[in-house]
């Protein structure tokens, strides 16, 4: 009786091994998840000046950002007309525009976004060897996006147009919450052994 009731402790145990494996391994997939809603508009720059300043005036994703935006072709139609004048009229104005951005009216290339998606690539990956590991990356890459997100708030205050306004877009918040799914993951992989440690600790002292 004893030896069957030790079979089936065992069979349990393996059991919950097997699912405790699959669990890491889907731990990845919020990770991988997060480059397709990088593909979605991460800032939305508006315009405080018009009636309607809620409509934006460009959307970029991190990959846009990361290879250089050409503001003609990313600005709404009226927006990038108001912006040449603007330009023109204004010579401070346009000085401060060629120190911030040389090839107007393109943006320089934010080449370092690259890290942040290669960030995410590694949290993915680490969740096979190491939760800790996988953990900090994400909270890396999502710490990086916000602070990537003022930067750009930054430059818009930089060309000398206090008009533009940057938000959030849609990709930083689906991102954001993919990466927080994947780490409260991560710590359930990291916290479970601590727990059943614990537990089993407390069976043999009562043993």
């Amino acid at each position: 009786m004893e030896s069957k009731v030790e079979k089936n402790q065992e069979a349990k145990t393996l059991n919950d091994s097997r699912e405790f494996k699959f669990f890491k391994k889907i731990t990845a997939i919020p990770y991988l998840l997060v480059l397709l809603a990088l593909l979605m508009p991460l800032a939305n720059v508006s315009c405080t000046f018009e009636e309607s300043h809620s409509k934006p005036i460009m959307e970029a994703s991190i990959y846009d950002l990361a290879t250089g935006v050409n503001l003609d072709e990313a600005l709404a139609p009226d927006a990038s007309k108001q912006l040449h004048n603007m330009i023109d009229k204004n010579e401070a104005t346009q000085k401060k525009l060629t120190s911030v951005m040389p090839n107007f009216p393109t943006m320089e290339p934010m080449r370092y976004l690259w890290g942040i998606a290669i960030a995410v690539l590694l949290a993915a990956a680490f969740t096979f060897v190491s939760p800790l590991g996988s953990l900090t990356m994400g909270m890396l890459a999502m710490f990086s996006l916000w602070a990537m997100l003022m930067q750009l708030d930054g430059l818009c205050s930089a060309i000398g147009i206090p008009m533009l306004r940057v938000d959030p877009g849609v990709g930083i918040y689906a991102a954001s919450a993919l990466i927080l799914i994947g780490s409260a993951m991560n710590l359930a992989v990291i916290i479970r052994p601590i727990v059943e440690e614990f537990r089993a600790k407390k069976k043999a002292k009562k043993t």
